[in-house]
């Protein structure tokens, strides 16, 4: 198992947090946590996909980190407030 592979299970391990924490622990998937996790699990699987590339799996991260990208940003612009506000 090399960096690439320990990265990209990193990256599948905040998921799985950020999942637990909406699910489980009642956060907001608005909180910053949630958002924050969501914006570097993907990022952590692309690195491991840019050593095993897998077409599919870099479409899916790509458009995750996008859709949390444009939900953070939404929030953002339409609160009034700095990002953090409702952490």
């Amino acid at each position: 198992m090399g960096l690439s592979d320990l990265i990209g299970l990193a990256g599948v391990a905040i998921f799985v947090v950020a999942h637990f924490a909406v699910q489980v622990l009642q956060r907001s998937p608005r909180s910053d946590l949630v958002i924050g996790l969501n914006l570097v699990g993907p990022l952590l699987m692309l690195v491991s996909l840019s050593q095993d590339f897998n077409l599919a799996s870099v479409i899916s991260q790509i458009v995750w980190f996008m859709l949390t990208l444009a939900g953070w940003w939404r929030r953002r612009s339409t609160s009034g407030t700095r990002p953090g506000a409702d952490a």
